[in-house]
């Protein structure tokens, strides 16, 4: 039996990653720092409660039966915060970093480290993955430190390991400190909210689409390489606020009360052509669809 390691397991990605591999018949283990919250608990997957920071703790509670390893841990919460800095640079980047030294010497078909598009920094888009990255804080500086080391480890030692850079994956059972569910949350609602001029540019992933690429790079067994893995085509804020005020029948912005964060770069939208051509993967469910999906599960 295939078995497949999901470092983050219990988040929202992680859920429905593992939810999805286990339909498959595959069997799957969670590591994460907490145990599961209701809503994201399934029957029949194993929980390892594991800092990934703590060297002696990986090579105590991990061993060599897993054929692929998916890396989605890190601290997600509060990322521009100045006194998280520490806490957030070594989830991200000693978390992985023990995780690939682990896994370097044993027999695994997949690698795959989650990226983020905040390794990008403030390059221009469409962001290629050929570009330098200039990340402009922690997260992303730890996320593509991250991804370097991997990709040199992994080299050095002949490892089937790839990078995908998510673009902001939203869906079902996604925490509600996220942008798509905290607007949805208000517009339910019917309450008013603050919001900033809504001039910036996002670009959003159905979780399925997501975990449809996560699934690509295990089966084609995908090595050195770096896949952005998101629509393709961005939204303003603004757009995608009224799109969801208009599918809930309810909400009021109140546009321009928020400031913008000047350190964040104005458009982030990927270039896709690289999944199109080494995954053979594009998105499949359109913006408006995703979002209807995610609003009718709200409270799953």
């Amino acid at each position: 039996m295939k078995h497949l390691l999901i470092a983050g397991g219990t988040g929202f990605i992680g859920y429905h990653l593992a939810n999805r591999f286990k339909k498959k018949g595959w069997k799957v283990t969670s590591l994460s720092l907490k145990k599961p919250k209701k809503k994201r608990f399934l029957k029949g997957v194993k929980y390892i409660l594991l800092d990934l920071t703590k060297k002696k703790h990986v090579k105590k509670k991990l061993n060599d039966d897993y054929s692929a390893i998916v890396n989605l841990s890190g601290h997600t919460t509060n990322l521009y915060s100045q006194n998280l800095k520490k806490k957030i640079f070594e989830s991200h980047f000693s978390g992985a970093k023990n995780l690939i030294n682990f896994f370097k010497d044993k027999k695994i078909e997949s690698f795959i480290q989650i990226g983020s598009s905040a390794e990008y920094g403030k390059a221009k888009s469409p962001l290629k993955e050929t570009i330098q990255c200039k990340p402009n804080n922690i997260y992303g500086r730890a996320k593509l430190k991250a991804t370097n080391y991997i990709l040199t480890v992994a080299k050095k030692n002949n490892m089937p390991a790839a990078v995908l850079r998510f673009f902001q994956v939203y869906g079902p059972k996604q925490g509600e400190n996220r942008a798509v569910m905290q607007i949805l949350k208000f517009c339910m609602n019917k309450k008013k909210f603050p919001a900033s001029d809504g001039k910036q540019i996002r670009d959003f992933c159905y979780i399925n689409d997501a975990i449809d690429a996560i699934e690509l790079t295990i089966k084609k067994k995908v090595s050195n390489r770096i896949i952005n893995i998101g629509n393709g085509k961005g939204i303003s804020m603004r757009k995608l606020i009224n799109m969801i005020k208009e599918i809930s029948n309810g909400g009021k912005p109140e546009f321009g009360v928020m400031k913008s964060r000047n350190h964040e770069n104005p458009v982030l939208i990927p270039s896709i052509s690289r999944a199109k051509k080494i995954l053979g993967w594009k998105p499949k469910i359109k913006l408006k669809r995703g979002l209807k999906i995610t609003k009718k599960n709200f409270n799953e």
